[in-house]
């Protein structure tokens, strides 16, 4: 008993080691005798046998029970079928099975991924497989130790293997993950759940409907309406993933056995009734199995799109603030030129002094307002709309990057035919696009030999504000459209590659659509929508 009590199992569930090997055996006994139907050809096969899952699901836990194991199947050889004509016979069949079962549990130890159960197909695939082969191994095993000691069927050994086979892989099939799913701490929390919901009462209240309606007809036909049983079990699978999966499969082949002993059925039928409720329980598995992962997925995604979003907001505000922090160490310097300067009155330099720092709050009110909106825009995707006139807001843009331009040897040119047009818009958000394009017009422009322009034009065209913002630059190649609103590498030394694609998902917030157009010189438009209207003929430039 010192060996047992170090079993994992009876460590997991606080339990002495005795209390589950008294459960166990009790439990295999009970199970045996249920399913105890229809033995075959005096070799005691039957149409369905759930006592290798709890075997299996044991060994699982700790392989030293094999001898438990051994003495559960035993017996119930003694117990439920009555004391064996051969001992030898029985003693060898009997240790020939626990021996395959915990190849069984052995080979899923090796290949499920233990963290959860049943997580992947890849589980799903490699537990079939097995469950599969190790049933067939039982029943050759089984079969032939009788067939050697002369006590064979009296038909067909092939038949023989087959009805043994498909007992056990069945039993298994149904009742393996269950037992999976109710040792595993997550997927038992997430089993407990499912049973307590109401979409779970209602599945359940659905299978026995149809199990009424497929076992309660006069003719023995019952394995022609079987597939009705099918939607339940689909159904708890799409809806409540692989915990829904087992607990409808489970319920359905509680209601199957159930039907099969009060109701006289061909021993043909029973065979073909649990071929159909293997492939009930895959198509369950398998459909649940999908549904965890995709969830699963999902979840990772969402987190994986936060950090991005995380990321992408760190480089924007970098991004945004690298221009109001610029100018404010080159008013900084100012202010200490200015101080420094002589042949200057003191009220002339108190004015310079004055007009610097006034320059520089207005920046650092600006980097803190674009600090605030663009961090509401990446968490929320907020905006805060509000009517603004255009043409000044424009002009402000124009006039902030006057300097630059003439640093550059670049002439802007604006032309505004709005008036006194208000737009709704987030102001802030806003003025960072339209920053970004004429920075980026500006450097574009500044790298040709010839003729260097910046055009900012700003119309109403079909309801929608349309700014165009276009340079003399090389321009925009049609290759490179597919990723140029893409976050990546910056083709400008010291860029960081986050401007048009924070540029377009600030305009598209706005229900606008950013967009450029290849050829020569460089032309990038967004539209706005003026009170309700999108047209969709703009708007499709954004795809």
């Amino acid at each position: 008993m010192s060996a047992l009590g170090a079993d994992p199992a009876s460590a997991r569930t606080g339990s002495p080691a005795w209390v589950i090997g008294f459960a166990y055996v009790t439990v295999f006994l009970l199970l045996d005798w249920v399913s105890y139907i229809r033995p075959f050809q005096g070799l005691n096969i039957t149409p369905w046998n759930p006592q290798p899952a709890l075997a299996v699901a044991l060994l699982l836990g700790n392989a030293r029970w094999l001898w438990l194991v051994w003495l559960s199947l035993l017996t119930a050889e003694i117990a439920v079928r009555g004391v064996p004509s051969e001992w030898f016979v029985t003693l060898a069949a009997t240790a020939a099975l626990a021996l395959s079962y915990a190849a069984i549990a052995r080979a899923m130890q090796s290949r499920l991924d233990r963290s959860l159960a049943l997580a992947r197909r890849r589980d799903l695939i490699w537990f079939t497989g097995i469950v599969v082969a190790g049933a067939l191994v039982s029943g050759i095993v089984y079969v032939c130790t009788f067939a050697v000691a002369g006590l064979g069927p009296s038909g067909s050994l092939l038949e023989a293997v087959v009805r043994y086979w498909v007992g056990d892989a069945v039993g298994m099939v149904v009742l393996l993950p269950i037992l999976l799913v109710a040792t595993d701490p997550l997927r038992r929390a997430a089993l407990s759940v499912t049973m307590k919901s109401w979409d779970w009462w209602l599945i359940a209240l659905l299978i026995s409907a149809l199990l009424a309606v497929v076992f309660g007809r006069d003719d023995r036909d019952h394995f022609k309406f079987f597939y009705l049983l099918f939607l339940p079990v689909v159904w708890a699978s799409a809806r409540l993933g692989l915990p829904g999966a087992v607990s409808a499969a489970g319920l359905t082949q509680v209601g199957l056995i159930i039907a099969v002993q009060s109701a006289p059925n061909p021993d043909l039928t029973v065979f073909e009734l649990q071929v159909l409720m293997a492939a009930v329980t895959m198509t369950g598995l398998l459909l649940g199995v999908a549904v965890d992962e995709r969830e699963r997925a999902a979840a990772e995604l969402k987190g994986s799109l936060r950090l991005a979003a995380a990321g992408q907001m760190a480089a924007a505000l970098a991004h945004e603030l690298s221009q109001p922090l610029t100018a404010m160490n080159s008013y900084a310097d100012a202010s200490r030129l200015i101080v420094a300067a002589t042949g200057m009155s003191d009220e002339q330099r108190l004015a310079r002094l004055a007009d610097v720092s006034g320059r520089m709050a207005d920046d650092a009110l600006r980097a803190s307002a674009v600090v605030k909106r663009l961090r509401d825009f990446f968490r929320t995707g907020s905006t805060q709309l509000r009517p603004v006139a255009v043409t000044p807001l424009l002009n402000e843009v124009v006039e902030m990057n006057a300097r630059r331009a003439v640093a550059l040897g670049v002439r802007v040119v604006c032309d505004i035919d709005v008036g006194t047009r208000e737009v709704s818009m987030d102001t802030v958000q806003i003025a960072v696009v339209l920053r970004n394009l004429v920075a980026n017009a500006l450097d574009a422009a500044s790298s040709g030999q010839q003729s260097r322009q910046v055009r900012v034009r700003a119309r109403e065209h079909k309801g929608m504000l349309l700014v165009e913002v276009q340079d003399s630059g090389g321009g925009v190649t049609t290759a490179r459209l597919q990723s140029l609103f893409e976050a990546g590498p910056s083709d400008k030394p010291g860029g960081m590659g986050v401007g048009l694609s924070i540029c377009r998902a600030i305009v598209e917030a706005h229900g606008g659509a950013l967009w450029a157009e290849p050829g020569p010189g460089g032309h990038f438009c967004f539209t706005l929508p003026i009170g309700d209207s999108k047209d969709p003929e703009v708007l499709q430039h954004a795809s």
